[in-house]
């Protein structure tokens, strides 16, 4: 059956009204907007396959969306981390919840793997990173409603989890060498990549101070994405460049010395900030709603039906939530079960689990158990929402 241009409008607009709706009912039911946005995908899929209508190359699609709309939630991310004097404690437990824990999980579903499909250790690795990755694009608009300390606690740990397993994916796919070698490439890529930000940045923020047309957002944006997808050529962490663009704007209040004055207008950047928040999380909203709406469609939904699916996915969520609650109760000290169960799977699983080298892919673990994790973690961020609701109010410092 062949549509034409008006109804494929109709179509995308009737998308976007609906991913709206939900983002107001999840605010209501507390389910997040992502398992509804999945499960309008799979409808679409059954109600393609009745009119005899297919979206070609979906996986191609899911990639450039992935892609792009990672760039555009860490950066309305960081365009929100304030850093101050008071709040280093929270983000250095932050960091610290982000960095073990990644290493952790990742390392425990690994094992798994690796025993389960007999499977090279570093293989298992690279499946299992994906996996252990708290997805900021779920996590962040979910706790809208949380205490002001626990609701940046979930942005500096989903953020701060997102470029790092990013990181660690890209080191353990690129890199074949082993030992003093691949630390110093490494950190040589870090250091290059720490460089090519603070001149990105600085020329960026010098575009929007002094650039004059109403285009200048998506100059901007363009801009970035460039920037980020040649670093990607380079194989070096490239969500660190739009890390530090953002975390600059947000906070450029420290660089407010007569210096700086002679060549920017601190003031003229307040208002642009304020600006371009506004339309990086209106972009980060369509991209997402057409992001997961796309999951949704592409899932194979007979393989929801295999017991090994549903028992690895089980095993997975299992590993994580125990490894989750310890941690953070008897080592980080923060006695909060909501914030336990507050640790989603979405966007930067789906787009890394298909950015896996197909020499490197294990055929045997199949792309049903990423449905049944991310369902399974969203439910589980659920239940947190809905008891931290009937909680009082309290401070991090106060669950330490």
């Amino acid at each position: 059956m062949k549509i034409d241009a008006y109804s494929v409008l109709v179509i995308l607009s009737v998308m976007v009204v609906i991913s709206y709706f939900y983002n107001y009912l999840a605010g209501r039911i507390k389910i997040p907007s992502v398992l509804l946005l999945i499960g309008s995908g799979i409808g679409l899929k059954f109600a393609s396959d009745i009119f005899g209508l297919r979206i070609p190359s979906t996986q191609t699609l899911l990639e450039i969306l992935g892609v792009t709309g990672l760039i555009f939630i860490v950066l309305e991310a960081s365009l929100d981390l304030q850093i101050q004097r008071s709040k280093l404690q929270l983000i250095a437990r932050a960091f610290i919840s982000a960095i073990v824990l990644l290493a952790l999980t990742s390392v425990s579903i690994a094992l798994i793997f690796s025993e389960y499909y007999d499977a090279d250790f570093n293989q298992a690795l690279i499946h299992a990173i994906p996996l252990s990755v708290i997805s900021s694009a779920i996590a962040i608009p979910s706790v809208s409603n949380m205490t002001e300390e626990k609701r940046e606690f979930v942005v500096y740990e989903s953020t701060f989890s997102d470029v790092l397993g990013i990181i660690a994916f890209n080191y353990f796919i690129t890199q074949h060498t082993s030992g003093f070698e691949a630390v110093a490439t490494f950190g040589w890529d870090l250091v290059l990549i720490i460089i090519i930000s603070v001149v990105s940045t600085i020329a960026l923020v010098f575009l929007l101070n002094h650039a004059t047309t109403h285009v200048r957002f998506f100059l901007t944006f363009s801009i970035i994405i460039l920037t980020y997808s040649l670093a990607k050529f380079l194989h070096l962490p490239s969500l660190i460049l739009v890390l530090c663009f953002g975390l600059v704007l947000s906070n450029f209040k420290l660089f407010d010395y007569p210096l700086v004055h002679r060549f920017l207008s601190v003031e003229k950047l307040k208002d642009v900030t304020k600006e371009l928040k506004l339309m990086t999380a209106e972009t980060a909203f369509i991209i997402r709603t057409f992001f997961f709406l796309l999951f949704g469609y592409s899932i194979n939904v007979s393989l929801l039906q295999s017991d090994e699916v549903i028992l690895t996915g089980i095993a997975i969520i299992g590993i994580t939530l125990l490894l989750r609650l310890i941690f953070l109760r008897y080592l980080l000290k923060v006695r909060s079960t909501p914030l336990a169960l507050i640790a989603p799977r979405g966007l930067i699983t789906i787009l890394l689990f298909y950015s896996i080298p197909a020499d490197q892919q294990m055929t045997q673990l199949s792309e049903g158990v990423l449905f049944i994790v991310i369902v399974l973690t969203s439910l589980l961020m659920t239940i947190g929402l809905l008891m931290n609701k009937k909680q009082p109010s309290e401070k991090i410092e106060d669950l330490i």
